[in-house]
């Protein structure tokens, strides 16, 4: 009878566990068919490991000329957007009255040195017995005299700097003088830009420093243009961190474009441009991929319910 009994005591259990699982697996479909549960497969792929930092596109030679004193604008000859050469004439202050302040500066000083010649004579020979008076008299005329030598020569190099020459060959970003015949002032002037020398401007996270190295290589999209990505490389790495707007603690860091062509010819590259770097850490190709979402504690489920523990290596956007 106790035999009889164990029989239909494991009968019941085979069929119970048989039912269960039964009633797991529709379970299982019903989840798959509503959404809830999703099965992939393992792929091989190429998994690339990266950071992506924000950041824009700056300038390493970039520079406004302005002129050294107020004076009436004789001509202007550029405009934002044109090209200039190295040394090339793009503005000057009519010289005129800038000449009339060297002659008068010059006169200024011839005045000032005969006044100090008359002081040096009366205390000739008396070197040894000069009163205070005398010594103070001689001083003060030829600290007079060496002021208005110094005027004269500012008058001078206001006269040579009356011209804004172009220091590098470039394009013109911005002018603020306008028409022959205005008053400008020493803040106005001309913004020249060496499109050659453009660069993705960045910073990273203090937690990422260790992770980021120069000639590290990198892709760059930019906000205007999300299709495109333009190749670039780390150069330059700060060596002071500083403050995000955000309150981290951040390093700069500068990344160049690969085509210097770009650069130069690309109309797409403009000052100010904001976007996106990422920074590749590491890559592997064609090895075994899973979705990052299908990874929890380097364990995956299969499909029957088992979970199994897999060993993980580089992690990218979206798979691992």
């Amino acid at each position: 009878m106790k035999l009889l009994k164990n029989k239909w005591f494991w009968v019941g259990l085979i069929v119970l566990v048989i039912g269960g699982g039964f009633l797991w697996n529709k379970q299982q479909k019903l989840k798959i068919e509503n959404g809830q549960l999703k099965i992939v497969e393992v792929q091989r792929k190429n998994i690339v490991e990266s950071i992506t930092v924000s950041g824009k596109i700056a300038a390493d030679k970039q520079v406004t000329l302005t002129f050294p004193a107020t004076g009436k604008l004789s001509y202007v000859k550029v405009k934002p957007g044109d090209s200039v050469k190295s040394g090339q004439w793009m503005a000057a202050l009519d010289t005129g009255d800038l000449q009339a302040a060297v002659t008068k500066a010059w006169y200024s000083y011839l005045a000032y040195d005969a006044a100090a010649k008359v002081a040096e004579d009366s205390v000739k020979g008396h070197e040894a017995d000069e009163t205070f008076a005398q010594k103070n008299t001689r001083v003060a005329a030829q600290t007079a005299r060496d002021s208005a030598y110094e005027s004269w020569l500012s008058a001078n190099r206001a006269v040579q700097l009356a011209v804004l020459k172009a220091p590098f060959a470039g394009m013109v970003t911005a002018v603020t003088v306008s028409a022959a015949g205005d008053i400008v002032g020493v803040t106005d002037g001309i913004t020249v830009v060496d499109p050659e020398t453009l660069y993705f401007d960045t910073e990273v996270d203090e937690t990422d420093f260790g992770k980021i190295k120069v000639g590290q290589r990198a892709i760059v999209k930019l906000d205007a243009f999300e299709d495109i990505e333009f190749d670039g490389v780390v150069t330059l790495m700060g060596y002071a961190t500083k403050l995000s707007d955000s309150g981290a603690t951040v390093i700069p860091v500068r990344i160049g474009f690969l085509d210097p062509s770009l650069s130069a010819q690309d109309d797409k590259l403009r000052l100010g441009l904001n976007g996106d770097a990422e920074l590749i850490l590491a890559e592997k190709n064609n090895v075994l991929t899973l979705p990052i979402e299908a990874v929890n504690d380097n364990q995956v489920e299969l499909p029957d319910g088992k979970m199994v523990t897999i060993k993980i290596g580089l992690e990218g956007e979206e798979d691992i």
